[in-house]
C-alpha cells in the first residue's frame, strides 16, 4: 500500500470493511482519501470473521433494511473491482436435530415470511440435499434463500487494491494519535507519522471506538465481544450455504419471543458447564474446501486472542453436530473482537461539537452493513439524500447509557 503523508479531503480512520467501503464509495463521489491504520488491513473483526451476509435473524425494519441494502449493493462492486473475494448467494441454513428445535424453526421461517425474507422450512432429506455435510440424524432446517456470503479480508483488501489503484492513499503500520480541531471543526489528524489535514475525517474503528473516542471526550456505549473461530484444513465433501446450528439461536430476541420457544432447547450441557462462554454455532466452507466453524462468545475486553475454553467447546459441538468433519484436521484457531451496542445497531452521523468529524462505528453485522455505511457516509458527506433513514443510527440516541452485561441481538 501508498504509505506517502499528503493531504486530503477526507481521512477515514480504520482499514476495516466499513472504513475500506466509505473511501470506495468517497472516491467515487470525486473526493480525495487517506486511510489510517494502526496495523494492517483487515486487521480487526474484518479479517477474522465467518463472512455471513445474514439476512434470516436480523429483526424487521432498520436492521433487515440495512442488511438487504448492504446485500445489494454487492454486485456493482464485483463489476467494478472483481470477485476475488468470493461473493456467493447460496443462502443460508438453520439446522436442528429435534421435533421439538424443529417446531421452533418452523414458527421462525412463517415469521420471517411474514416480514418479507424467502425462508422456507425443509425436512431432513432435503436439508441433506442442499448441504450434504449434514448429519443423517438432523431433523430439517429453515433455508433462506436471501442470505449471502463473502471471505471478508479478500473483500477489504480487493477495495483497498481498488482504491490505491484509483488514487487513493492508504496508510497502513500508522497509528492516528488525534483529530485535529480548529474552532470546533476538523483540520486534519496527527499521526505518528506526521500531520494530515482535510476538513472531513470519519472515524471507523470497529470495537477499538470507544477507547479512541474518548480522546475527544465521547463517550459511546460499544462494548467488545470477543468471537473465537477455527478452521480446517480442506476437505473434499463440499457445501455450499452458510450454515447456522441450533446452539446460536439462543443469542437473538426475535427467536426467544416465539410460542415453542425454551433456553434448554438451545443450550448445550457443555454450554452451562461454563460460566461466561456461549456458542454462536456457525460454520462456513471456502471455495478451496476450508470450513470454518465457531463462535465461542464472551467479553474477556480487548483481548483478541484464543482461549482454551472457546477451543474446546467448538471442536466438541462441531465434532457432534458435524460428524464429518471429525477426522479432518485442524489448520488455525484465532479470536476477534465484535463491537457490541445496546441496541446492535451502529452509530453514523456527524459528531456533535465537532463539525466534519464523522462516526461509523459500531457494526455487529459489518459484512452486511459495511457497503451501506460507506454509502450513506459519501451521502452524508457529500450532501445527498441518504439511501436509509439515518434517525436510528444517531450517535447521540445513548446519551449516558453503558453497556456492561451482554446484549441479544
Amino acid at each position: 500500500m501508498v504509505s506517502k503523508m499528503k493531504n486530503a479531503d477526507v481521512v477515514v480512520i480504520g482499514g476495516g470493511i466499513v472504513g475500506m467501503s466509505t473511501a470506495y464509495f468517497l472516491q467515487q463521489a470525486g473526493l480525495s482519501v487517506t486511510v489510517v491504520e494502526k496495523e494492517h488491513l483487515a486487521y480487526g473483526a474484518s479479517g477474522r470473521n465467518a463472512g455471513f451476509i445474514w439476512l434470516s435473524l436480523r429483526p424487521a425494519g432498520v436492521q433487515l433494511d440495512m442488511a438487504r441494502a448492504g446485500r445489494d449493493l454487492y454486485p456493482g462492486i464485483v463489476d467494478d473491482i472483481g470477485n476475488d473475494f468470493e461473493f456467493r448467494q447460496h443462502g443460508g441454513m438453520i439446522y436442528c436435530f429435534n421435533d421439538a428445535q424443529l417446531k421452533v424453526l418452523g414458527e421462525l421461517a412463517e415469521a420471517r415470511r411474514a416480514d418479507g425474507l424467502n425462508m422456507e422450512l425443509v425436512d431432513s432429506r432435503r436439508a441433506i440435499e442442499l448441504c450434504p455435510i449434514l448429519p443423517e440424524n438432523v431433523a430439517g432446517a429453515t433455508y433462506c434463500h436471501d442470505d449471502a456470503q463473502i471471505y471478508t479480508p479478500r473483500f477489504v483488501e480487493a477495495l483497498g487494491r481498488a482504491f490505491v489503484a484509483r488514487g487513493g492513499t492508504v496508510l497502513d503500520r500508522t497509528e492516528v494519535l488525534s483529530i485535529s480541531l480548529s474552532g470546533g471543526k476538523a483540520v486534519g489528524v496527527e499521526t505518528d507519522a506526521g500531520a494530515i489535514s482535510a476538513e472531513r475525517v470519519v472515524v471507523a474503528t470497529g470495537a477499538w471506538s470507544a477507547p479512541f473516542l474518548e480522546k475527544l471526550d465521547v463517550k459511546l456505549p460499544i462494548r467488545p465481544m470477543r468471537l473465537q473461530a477455527m478452521s480446517t484444513t480442506p476437505m473434499e465433501l463440499k457445501f455450499k450455504p452458510v450454515l447456522y446450528g441450533p446452539l446460536a439461536l439462543k443469542q437473538y430476541s426475535m427467536v426467544r419471543d416465539l410460542p415453542s420457544y425454551r433456553d434448554d432447547l438451545f443450550r448445550s450441557p457443555t454450554e452451562a458447564s461454563l460460566a461466561n462462554v456461549e456458542l454462536l454455532e456457525c460454520a462456513v466452507q471456502r471455495l478451496d474446501g476450508t470450513v470454518l466453524m465457531g463462535c465461542a462468545m464472551d467479553y474477556p475486553g480487548y483481548k483478541q486472542t484464543s482461549a482454551l475454553e472457546g477451543v474446546g467447546i467448538t471442536a466438541k459441538v462441531f465434532a457432534e453436530h458435524l460428524p464429518a468433519l471429525r477426522d479432518q484436521e485442524v489448520e488455525k484457531a484465532w479470536a476477534c473482537m465484535l463491537p457490541s451496542t445496546p441496541d446492535s445497531m451502529p452509530y453514523i452521523g456527524e459528531l456533535e461539537g465537532a463539525s466534519g468529524v464523522t462516526i461509523a462505528a459500531g457494526h455487529v453485522f459489518g459484512n452486511a452493513a459495511g457497503p451501506i455505511t460507506g454509502k450513506l457516509v459519501m451521502e452524508l458527506i457529500t450532501g445527498k439524500s441518504p439511501s436509509l433513514d439515518m434517525t436510528p443510527f444517531a450517535v447521540s440516541r445513548h446519551a449516558g447509557i453503558s453497556i456492561d452485561d451482554p446484549v441479544l441481538w
